[in-house]
Formats: C-alpha cells, structure tokens, sequence
C-alpha cells in the first residue's frame, strides 16, 4: 500500500479543517507563552463543522516551531519527511509497522535527541516519518503527537475553550 493513500483516508476529515480555517489568527480566547504555566502548552483549535482538530507547537533543536496535531488515538509520534529532512533528524534505519483505519504500513524511524512541546522540554525519543499530506490551500500538518509522548505526563488536559493543553508530572 502506498503512503498517500493510506494517509489521504486517515487524515482527510482533519485536513479539510486545516484548509477551512487555518488562515485566520489563533481563536481569541487561546493563551499566548506568556500566559502559560511551566506544563501549559499553548493550544490552536480548528473547528471546521463536525471536524475539529487540535494543533500543538514542536520545537526541534531550538527549530521551528512545528505544526502538530494532537493525536491520543495514536501510539507513535509522526514527523513529516520533509520536516525531518529540513532539521537533520537522523534515521535509525529500522522501519516499523503502524496501523491506521485503512490497514497497517511499514514506515522509517528517527532518532530525535532535543525537542519540546511548547515549553515543556521533552526527553530523547524516536519517532515515526511520514510523507503527510498537505491541502491545497492554509497549512499543512507537520506532524502527529501520538501518546508515545502524551503518556510520559501523569495528567493531561485538553482545554478547548481556553487554548491550551495541560501537561501535569
């Protein structure tokens, strides 16, 4: 199975979000870094219908930051190749096989030794490349933040309406 198509069908209801709304700011009541807490990650909400999607910034090396969605259903992080490839993250050269609802895929894995979500400095870890989608129009997805990374917190929020997400130790 090729990868477009295996990420068309995954992520098609989301990048519709992404290409209806993306061109305007940030909803007014999402925080800013200035206003957050240590564990407080600034939160972009897109909410196109019955579609919404949750979008987290990644810093790479002090790189970016990196358009990612919030993805709890998925056990691995996903970094764009073309993300991967811009940063220098390096391959390990083992490939691993990830589901999706339209069946499973072999896909690359990298190695990345310092990166963040927002302010919260995440520990080195590996992490599954992509060649994601991009809609026509707005901004594409950089990549995917699975739980791999989410479960390293005792407690995580979600906060919609106020923007942003709680990571608690």
């Amino acid at each position: 199975m090729s990868r477009r198509p295996f990420l068309l069908a995954l992520l098609l209801p989301f990048l519709a979000a992404c290409v209806v709304t993306t061109s305007g700011a940030p909803p007014e009541a999402a925080q800013t870094p200035d206003d957050l807490g240590s564990g407080e990650v600034p939160l972009r909400v897109l909410d196109a219908g019955e579609s919404t999607l949750a979008l987290v910034p990644v810093m790479f090396a002090g790189r970016g930051p990196y358009l990612f969605a919030l993805d709890t259903g998925a056990s691995n992080t996903v970094v764009d190749t073309s993300v991967a490839d811009e940063i220098g993250l390096e391959r390990t050269g083992e490939r691993r096989e990830v589901s999706g609802v339209v069946g499973r895929q072999s896909v690359e894995i990298a190695r990345v030794e310092q990166w963040s979500l927002g302010p919260v400095e995440l520990g080195p870890g590996e992490v599954a490349l992509l060649d994601l989608p991009a809609p026509e129009q707005g901004e594409g997805l950089q990549g995917l933040l699975g739980s791999d990374v989410l479960s390293g917190s005792g407690a995580v929020t979600v906060d919609y309406e106020a923007g942003v997400l709680r990571l608690d130790p």
